[in-house]
């Protein structure tokens, strides 16, 4: 029925790809390609001129309902994505008017339904947001419109989301991926994908959160959508803070900032740059963090949106680091304030974990516990795990000053029975308080237990404060025994406290190396190896949280418990090839050759003369299931316990934690369920899958000639397998049991085509010595399928032409014509009308070969069959190359979802068939194991311990900062070579047991010269 335009508006600049004739209604195809090029500059971030494009086409021309109901709902999109949200809903208001909804088609009145809502959601009416959004639902249900239901559940997640329901925020998130997989909407996915993400951050499992993330942008691959991208690199930095995996935060935000800057989005900027701000002040880098922090302030402050809470927080934050509390209390405050003002709970726990832990620091301790409780409460309230565990570490701290031990137990067990291991920051200070705690009670020994841990932690984590902290306490707490490590570790701290410039922990280090030079030389009681053995375990066992902590654990046990001069721990690579992990006392080159010679004497059958002429001993990580590791250390005499107990029953203890990891990272990445299911359908032929509404289209046309003869014309791009539909049309019909002889029209030279099809005498023409029937009369009773029947030379057209009538050939030779009964299906990639216009084809022939014409849509047409086809193939490959257990994560199968497959079913089937023929029994393949043509990804962030990243000398006590660790961006190249020659000079001085005459030799200097040195840098000899 023809609808009446809604509202018609006077004259107005018209918008690009519009009739300027204001009289003249726009065409279809105008209204498409504007529709088109407003979604483009959306996806680009390009709001403003997205906005104008809308309003320009709104008020300019007449329009149907539908097509201003799409226009309006356009622009209500384009004025939320720039936080304009009152604004978003009145240019979709008039729709909640039943009389002007009524007007509308049913899928525009589903769309403008859920754009309705979704404004109500971004103004916090969550309740109304919700009960529209299942009304559309169940609407779209009803109308049988379900691929719509996509940005539905999407738009339900997000409510959810905002109500801190993560359960039911991902449930939506996951259900809005089916229909978006069927449409190949790759954006949709990755927004799908980024829901889900966000819902495990709250709950507090970032590391899974991660994975979500990155497949939100392996989605989106090399296409333009950078206001997408921006938000989830935003979103993934914030996991990667939790982790305390700075150094990746920081490389996320600057791709996120540079993606941001390509659109027009002020706000998602202040995001970025306060992140980035509060990355940097994770690795040290705090000039440069308080300026990003402050830049993004600014940015709020002119929108005066709710994110000002959270800039505030960041500058509290860096405050209580730099010991201004009272600054630090200031801000904190204004920061819950304006949390409460814009109504948004989480910036007000975010605030309030900190303001307890300024309250802490300024001894208010009583007051601190206040906080911290309140904290835990709003955070359990809202279902924020993260800030709840922060705040426990406050209370629990509070409680410890206190002197009230049955309150401190409680709330230290509290965050310890919630996964501390997923938050390094917390994990960290679990052990740092528990050290404390052991302090008081007089154990010192568990308390250096405990501090060593702590600082494990925090180097892992990349924690610059915190690890200059920990190596504090063990400087405070070490036994008078071990005063040569203390002031090591007193070194450690003074070195890191320069750096950022705190001069009051300074003081605080300085007055521990006065008092520990005060203590009376004494040797302590010798410790039990039952003791020793314990504790040791106890800290390798309690490392599993991530491979590298554990690696990292065993380096700081072997250098605190042995005498060992240089150790390194490899592990095996992709490749199957031991490489240097982490080192100690030995130079990344040396250490990567240092394995390679090993792993070849080991392949040689010499490993034990390989051992012996280097002075190492090796000892090898063979955990069951993890891949396999190995640790060399040298001198060989120093592989044991400083009281003689050997290592092997820690390196049992470290194979089971591998193993735990392992175990942990494969439940994570679990694959899916690979049932074929009902979509695999066996009733046409093994392999024929159609779950498409296209394909079950074709299939209910094939079971409709499956009892007539009839001439079929099979069309299709190439790769989308019609050979197979040809073949299914011959299985159904009555010929079933007759041959099927397929023939490639372009296979042979177009002089020998006539041949092979209609047969030739001996003798008919030079070199045919013997008589050929051809492929026409070898199919006598059954069917020929002629493939790329549009490439059949002219000359050979008049023959097939009288096949097809007269059902008779004439082989080439032959004086009559031979009967014969064949069953003709033709099949071409190419419109075949076309080539009748250009003369390259008799329209007789083609109008005898189009009596029944079948289309195969190709696979970008009919993506939900993808995941069948997968499983299909996966099978047979596996039984055609004997492999067993091949299973692929759902994250592959999301890629090949949104792959433009411009070579079709052929494509998929040879990619499945190359995974498979190289894959290993009991492989699980993920995105890496793709093509790179499917892959499509941007470019990983390398992590440590990647195949490509070298070994990574760790902090020790031998050199007791990583080089470089503490260098910001933007450092002179002056400060750069300081920095390396004091590193040098350390190395040197440690190597050679402060022997001066030999240190200078080794570094080219005079004695006079590197006393100079050692007096610029400060360098002193520990007492």
């Amino acid at each position: 029925m023809k609808r009446s335009p809604l509202i018609k508006r006077g004259p107005r600049a018209a918008a690009p790809g519009i009739a300027k004739d204001r009289r003249q209604a726009p065409s279809r195809e105008e209204l498409d390609a504007l529709f088109s090029s407003i979604g483009q500059k959306l996806r680009e971030g390009l709001s403003s001129e997205a906005e104008r494009i809308v309003v320009d086409a709104i008020a300019a021309y007449p329009h149907t309902d539908d097509d201003l109901a799409s226009l309006k709902r356009l622009h209500s999109f384009t004025l939320e994505t720039v936080g304009r949200y009152k604004e978003s809903l009145e240019a979709i208001r008039p729709y909640e008017d039943r009389e002007n909804l009524d007007r509308l088609s049913r899928e525009i009145r589903i769309r403008v339904m859920t754009q309705l809502a979704i404004a109500y959601n971004n103004l916090g009416d969550h309740p109304k947001a919700v009960t529209l959004l299942k009304e559309t639902l169940e609407t779209a249900k009803a109308e049988e419109l379900t691929q719509l239901n996509g940005q539905i559940h999407i738009g339900l997640a997000r409510v959810y989301r905002k109500l801190n329901e993560s359960n039911i925020c991902r449930d939506h998130a996951n259900a809005a991926l089916e229909p978006l997989r069927a449409a190949g909407d790759w954006l949709g996915m990755a927004e799908a994908y980024r829901e889900i993400a966000i819902s495990y951050h709250q709950e507090g499992n970032s590391e899974e959160a991660l994975q979500y993330f990155d497949l939100g942008i392996k989605i989106i691959g090399d296409r333009s959508a950078p206001f997408m991208l921006g938000k989830l690199y935003t979103d993934m930095s914030g996991a990667y803070s939790f982790l305390r995996r700075a150094q990746e935060g920081i490389e996320c935000l600057e791709r996120s900032i540079t993606f941001f800057d390509q659109t027009e989005h002020v706000l998602n900027s202040v995001i970025a740059y306060n992140n980035l701000g509060m990355h940097l002040m994770h690795v040290g880098d705090w000039n440069r963090a308080e300026e990003r922090i402050k830049r993004a302030l600014d940015l709020a402050i002119e929108s005066n949106h709710a994110h000002i809470a959270g800039i505030l927080d960041s500058l509290g934050e860096m405050k209580i680091l730099r010991g201004d509390l009272r600054e630090a209390r200031s801000l904190l405050s204004q920061a819950v304030t304006a949390a409460r003002e814009h109504k948004r709970e989480w910036y007000e726990a975010q605030a309030l974990r900190n303001l307890s832990r300024c309250l802490l620091a300024e001894g208010e301790n009583e007051k601190a516990a206040a906080t911290a409780r309140e904290t835990i409460e709003l955070s359990g309230r809202i279902g924020d795990k993260h800030y709840a565990k922060m705040a426990g570490l406050v209370l629990a701290e509070a409680m410890l000053r206190l002197e009230r031990t049955a309150e401190f137990e409680n709330a230290i067990a509290m965050v310890e029975a919630s996964d501390p291991e997923s938050d390094f920051y917390v994990f960290g200070n679990v052990q740092r308080i528990r050290g404390l705690a052991s302090t008081s009670a007089g154990d010192i020994e568990m308390a250096v237990h405990h501090f060593n841990r702590s600082l494990t932690i925090f180097e892992t984590a990349n924690d610059t404060y915190h690890i200059a902290e920990a190596h504090l306490l063990l400087a405070e707490y070490l036994p008078p025994d071990r005063n040569e490590q203390a002031m090591r570790h007193l070194e450690a701290a003074k070195d890191i406290f320069k750096k950022l410039g705190l001069d009051e922990r300074l003081k605080h280090a300085e007055s521990i190396a006065a008092a520990r030079k005060t203590l009376p030389v004494r040797t302590e009681p010798a410790r039990s190896n039952s003791v020793v053995s314990q504790l040791l375990m106890v800290r390798l066992a309690e490392a599993t949280a991530s491979r590298e902590l554990l690696f990292r654990e065993l380096m700081a046990v072997l250098q605190q418990e042995t005498s060992a001069k240089r150790i390194v721990i490899a592990e095996m690579n992709d490749k199957k090839r031991l490489r240097p992990f982490i080192t100690h006392g030995i130079a990344p080159s040396d250490s990567a050759e240092l394995v390679a010679q090993y792993e070849k004497s080991e392949h040689a059958g010499t490993a034990k003369a390989f051992e012996r002429s280097k002075n190492v001993a090796v000892l090898e990580l063979k955990p069951s299931g993890a891949p396999a590791a190995a640790v060399m250390i040298s001198p060989a005499a120093s592989a044991k316990l400083s009281d003689g107990s050997p290592l092997q029953p820690l390196i049992k203890v470290v194979e089971l934690g591998l193993d735990v990891i392992d175990l942990r990272s494969r439940e994570r990445s679990r694959p899916a369920e690979q049932e074929t299911g009902s979509h695999a359908s066996t009733g046409v032929m093994p392999g024929f899958i159609h779950s498409s509404p296209a394909m079950t289209s074709l299939v209910e046309e094939i079971y409709k000639i499956r009892s007539s003869d009839v001439t079929v014309l099979v069309t299709g791009e190439s790769g989308t397998g019609k050979e197979l539909v040809s073949r299914a049309i011959h299985t159904l019909s009555s010929r079933k049991d007759k041959v099927f002889i397929p023939f490639n029209c372009t296979a042979v030279p177009k002089e020998l085509a006539e041949g092979h099809l209609f047969g030739y005498k001996r003798g008919a023409f030079t070199g045919a010595v013997t008589d050929s029937p051809g492929i026409i009369r070898s199919a006598d009773g059954g069917t020929l399928f002629l493939d790329e029947i549009g490439d059949l030379p002219l000359d050979v057209q008049p023959k097939l032409l009288r096949f097809l009538q007269e059902g008779e050939v004439q082989p080439i030779g032959e004086k009559r014509p031979i009967k014969v009964d064949v069953r003709v299906i033709a099949a071409t990639n190419m419109p075949l009308e076309e080539k009748v216009a250009e003369g390259s084809f008799r329209e007789d022939l083609f109008y005898r070969l189009n009596v029944i014409r079948l289309r195969v849509p190709p696979l970008r047409e009919r993506r939900s069959e993808i995941p069948p086809m997968v499983n299909y193939y996966i099978s047979h490959y596996s039984e055609k190359f004997n492999k067993r257990d091949v299973t692929f994560t759902p994250q592959t199968v999301d890629l090949l979802m949104v792959c433009n497959w411009e070579g079709n079913v052929r494509q998929l089937c040879n990619e499945i068939q190359r995974i498979v023929a190289r894959a290993e029994d009991g492989d699980v393949i993920t995105p890496e194991h793709l093509s790179p043509e499917l892959r499509r990804s941007a470019k990983p962030i390398t992590t440590f311990g990647e195949p490509a990243a070298e070994a990574k000398p760790i902090t020790s006590f031998n050199s007791p900062i990583m080089p470089f660790a503490n260098l910001s961006t933007g450092t002179t190249l002056e400060e750069a070579v300081g920095e390396l020659e004091m590193q040098m000079i350390k190395a040197a001085l440690s190597r050679h047991n402060w022997n001066i005459s030999r240190v200078a030799n080794e570094l080219g200097l005079t004695r006079r010269g590197l006393y100079l040195k050692l007096s610029r840098y400060g360098i002193e000899k520990a007492a």
